[in-house]
């Protein structure tokens, strides 16, 4: 099991310092003009131009280099965020008799029939609903192993994220709590780890293949400063992200810059190449007596390429929220939630707010679009409640990663990028448990996945039986195939192996499996194939 020696965090601000004069991935424009190029009855008198670069070397955006890279975004949620209003699981949304409320073993589905959808074979709630163009792509799997911090569960590791992780440090493990602390140890294990979290090794595997790339971040949005998440390299060369704590660090380390993916420097240089490409393949295609209508569609496919040589207005990428982005990202998006006394929720004020969820997504979306970085952690809480669920806190929570999950979704899709993105949401500290009650160890440990390499559907089901005056909840895992398995578990026997989810997810993310098989945790683990495409 490789165990390479553990670097030291660099600062953001010295990263940066390194890196500002570079604006993005270059060549990608490039390599999409030369291959439309090699169409053309010029391509081998220009075939010099197209080994040495020629004229052409501006930074572009356009789609990811044909590397093998990916784009990965992970969402970490804390604290016990629950997604039964995300994805509804069909035992629940079909049960005759649901005993909801607030408080102690009750049922926190609050959504009522006239409010579900279904969309795919998947169950929508009124909260969930924008997803339901994408449910093809999106994935939801309530059956982890639960998290085991001492206060209800609260960890900042998550068994799902680096598989193994445990309280004593054995030969060979590393902390997992170094780079990010927090002012208190309550709710953040102090663990020890061999497998390194899903965003630090993917930014190691991006930076092998491109090793120019920009680093990738982690922002670190969690509202109050005694929670916090931990993102673990395991040693890994390149690994380590950068840790952003607030906007301005994140607007600094991320400067405007202009993204233009033009080919040539001026539009006199393109239209002397328009011209050129037009007039020899014209005699080309006279000599070889082409039909009208091929001959029409290639002087309109050099029409198109005369647009990629030099984009007369390039879009000026910066990272504070337009009034534009503002609706289009926020609207409906239900702000931050603070409470009093681990019971009374209230939205917080600003100076809690490290940034709304729709906003770290818009940020993400933002740089990853442009080929800034491809790597992405986004951190974000529901501030803790003990006890109890209010309605108003499931439906929030719904809200708050539904829509911007399913505009972020529609951008890359737009965008060309979909189907090379991998999305990881994780409950960090676990999920609560169908019922309100806040302690025992029957919560759900859910992951969520979406992008163009996931099978979407609800894996699984949890059933509910009527006992007169209260459900008992019976949790039915995936089998293989990821149909619901007839034996039925409580507690924490029958969950599913965290070692295979994690694999599930380097795997669709693009890791090579001789990087993967390095750790012993997850050696010769066979992915969970009902989630991949």
């Amino acid at each position: 099991m490789k165990r390479p020696p553990q670097r030291t965090e660099r600062s953001a601000t010295e990263r940066s310092t390194e890196r500002s004069d570079r604006p993005g991935r270059r060549g990608t424009g490039r390599r999409r003009f030369l291959g439309a190029l090699g169409a053309s009855a010029l391509a081998p008198a220009l075939l010099p131009l197209r080994r040495l670069g020629g004229p052409f070397g501006g930074s572009a955006r356009a789609a990811l280099p044909d590397d093998g890279g990916t784009i990965f975004i992970e969402i970490c949620l804390r604290d016990q965020w629950d997604q039964m209003h995300v994805f509804v699981p069909p035992g629940i949304a079909g049960a005759s008799r649901i005993h909801r409320g607030e408080t102690g073993d009750q049922i926190t589905f609050f959504a009522q029939p006239d409010e579900l959808r279904t969309a795919g074979g998947v169950i929508l709630t009124a909260d969930s609903a924008e997803l339901a163009p994408h449910v093809d792509t999106v994935a939801q799997l309530d059956f982890g192993v639960p998290t085991a911090g001492d206060i209800h569960g609260h960890e900042a590791a998550n068994p799902l994220r680096t598989p193994g992780r445990r309280r004593d440090r054995l030969p060979g493990y590393m902390s997992l709590f170094d780079n990010d602390p927090a002012s208190g140890d309550g709710g953040n294990m102090r663990d020890y780890g061999t497998v390194p979290t899903p965003s630090s090794i993917h930014n190691h595997w991006s930076k092998l293949l491109d090793p120019s790339l920009r680093n990738g971040f982690a922002f670190k949005g969690v509202s109050r400063s005694n929670h916090t998440v931990f993102h673990f390299a395991a040693g890994l060369p390149g690994g380590e992200l950068d840790r952003i704590r607030s906007r301005r660090e994140l607007f600094d380390l991320f400067p405007p810059f202009v993204d233009d993916p033009s080919l040539l420097r001026t539009p006199r240089e393109a239209d002397a190449v328009q011209r050129l490409l037009s007039r020899v393949d014209r005699s080309f295609f006279a000599r070889r007596r082409v039909t009208d209508a091929v001959r029409d569609d290639h002087e309109r496919q050099i029409d198109e390429l005369r647009e990629q040589l030099h984009v007369a207005e390039p879009r000026v990428v910066s990272l504070p929220i337009t009034d534009e982005e503002r609706e289009y990202w926020g609207s409906g998006v239900p702000s931050q939630m603070c409470t009093r006394a681990d019971r009374d929720s209230y939205e917080c004020g600003d100076g809690q707010v490290k940034a709304q969820i729709w906003e770290q997504v818009a940020y993400a979306y933002k740089l990853v679009s442009a080929g800034m970085v491809r790597t992405v952690a986004l951190e974000f809480d529901y501030m803790d409640l003990h006890g109890y669920r209010p309605e108003q806190a499931v439906r929030t929570q719904a809200q708050q990663l539904a829509r911007p999950l399913a505009r972020l979704i529609a951008r890359l899709k737009a965008d060309g990028l979909y189907e090379r993105t991998v999305i990881a949401v994780y409950t960090v500290d676990g999920s609560r448990a169908p019922h309100a009650n806040s302690y025992g160890h029957d919560g759900k440990n859910t992951l969520i996945l979406a992008g163009g390499r996931i099978r979407g559907g609800y894996f699984g089901d949890i059933r509910l039986s009527d006992e007169g005056s209260r459900n008992r909840v019976r949790y039915h895992p995936p089998d293989e195939g990821g149909a619901p398995t007839s034996e039925a578990f409580e507690g924490v026997r029958g969950r599913l192996d965290s070692a295979r989810i994690w694999r599930t997810v380097a795997e669709a993310a693009g890791i090579p499996r001789a990087i993967i098989d390095e750790y012993a945790e997850v050696q010769g683990k066979r992915p969970y194939s009902y989630l991949l495409r």
